[in-house]
């Protein structure tokens, strides 16, 4: 998984969710201005463009109550306060001008704002307690790593909250109110507030717990990722030990080689959709056998497929595991013949001995085996035939009390020079 899975995830997004959600336009909201910029920075730029969206939304229900209580009279403040609405409204277009400035702009805003709402109604209207959600809110819009700049806006709002309490007593005298409305407006701030400090906090929580779950996501499949490159326990040893060297001198292990026969001439005609099918339907099959028989598979190169027993761990009869999944690769390609209406056919080698198994490469990493049991089991296959399962002497001895063999006779193997080889057929009955 990218990085921009870490982002903002939508609500209609697939993955584990809340029974509860926000509604849909204020997900879409958060979003607005945020693209191009990293998931931790867009996730405060969204609680910075829902905070403005809430202040905008909020400005509303004060001007009208404005225009319905007095409206002439009140000329004056729905002049300098109906702006609130678009004002507030435009904070997401800021942040095209860096990761901050939409905060800033939105701080600004709203000290102006509050402090001219201060002057205009005084103490008694209850409007100075939108600064109180400063300290959490430029948490939230500036980071924690802007600490000095939140602690500043904080300090700021306290002063504008105090100099409401204690210079702007009263009503500023070009406003002429009852006190029955500056109750009223008592009335509407204090929950008002209480609902833009839950929405926000809300908000910013949920975001919090979407990024711990796109990590769990993005930790599943790189577990997921982990294990299909690298066996369980070789993968465990390298999250415990990152740096550690993985090399392994193996005791015994058996060595199996599989190659679909004639493959590059079917494949010259196919195209490479076709090629790639053709070899994850087959080597997907071959996957699920060597699951079946607890073998670790190597690797596959081309159309070749490569499969060990006994290690990374040791398992006792692990020569007669690979024996039952050679035969088990051969019925399966019979099986694959009859559905697809045309001959598959592999050539299979195998033998056993000691190996030496680890890990190359810093940045691939690949898990591989070698050793002379690797090289001999490639020269039973490559000297192999179609359909059969080629063995050396050494692993015929361990498995003929429990298998049927058919002598091939000797051949000359590079490397080895003149070797008897062998058959395996089947099961003993």
């Amino acid at each position: 998984m990218s990085s921009d899975e870490l982002e903002l995830i939508a609500p209609g997004a697939r993955g584990r969710r809340s029974s509860w959600r926000l509604p849909v336009v204020l997900w879409w909201i958060a979003r607005i201005g945020t693209s191009g910029y990293p998931p931790r920075i867009r996730r405060r730029l969204a609680v910075t463009n829902v905070i403005s969206a809430l202040y905008s939304l909020i400005t509303i229900p004060y001007i009208l109550f404005y225009l319905v209580y007095d409206g002439w009279g009140l000329l004056p403040a729905i002049i300098a306060f109906a702006p609130q609405i678009l004002f507030y409204a435009v904070t997401p277009f800021f942040h095209r001008f860096g990761p901050s400035a939409g905060a800033i702009y939105l701080c600004t805003m709203w000290l102006i704002f509050g402090v001219a709402c201060g002057l205009f109604f005084g103490r008694d209207s209850g409007l100075q307690f939108f600064f109180l959600p400063a300290a959490a809110a430029s948490i939230l819009v500036f980071g924690a790593e802007r600490l000095a700049l939140s602690g500043l806006v904080t300090l700021i709002a306290l002063c504008a909250f105090l100099l409401t309490e204690f210079a702007f007593v009263a009503p500023a005298s070009f406003i002429h109110v009852e006190p029955v409305f500056l109750q009223v407006l008592h009335s509407m701030t204090v929950p008002l507030t209480f609902l833009l400090i839950f929405t926000t906090s809300f908000f910013a929580f949920k975001e919090a717990a979407q990024a711990e779950m796109a990590l769990e996501t993005e930790y599943r499949f790189s577990e997921r990722l982990l294990q299909n490159i690298l066996p369980r326990a070789v993968a465990d040893r390298l999250k415990d030990h990152p740096t550690q060297l993985v090399a392994d001198h193996v005791e015994s292990a058996t060595i199996l080689f599989a190659d679909i026969v004639n493959f590059t001439p079917r494949a010259a005609r196919w195209g490479p959709q076709q090629v790639v099918a053709f070899l994850s339907q087959i080597f997907g099959r071959f996957d699920a056998i060597a699951m079946k028989h607890g073998l670790e598979k190597i690797k596959t190169i081309g159309d070749a497929y490569m499969v060990a027993g006994g290690l990374p761990q040791h398992r006792e009869g692990h020569e007669e595991a690979v024996a039952l999944m050679a035969l088990d690769l051969l019925e399966c390609c019979r099986r694959i013949s009859e559905e697809i209406g045309e001959p598959v056919e592999v050539r299979i080698g195998m033998d056993t001995g000691p190996v030496v198994a680890g890990v190359i490469g810093p940045n691939k990493l690949l898990y591989d085996v070698w050793g002379d049991a690797v090289n001999t089991a490639a020269r039973m296959e490559s000297l192999g035939v179609a359909s059969r399962i080629q063995v050396a002497d050494c692993l015929k001895t361990r498995l003929e009390d429990r298998f049927e063999f058919e002598l091939r006779g000797p051949i000359e193997v590079k490397g080895k020079g003149l070797m008897r080889v062998w058959f395996l057929v089947g099961l003993k009955a």
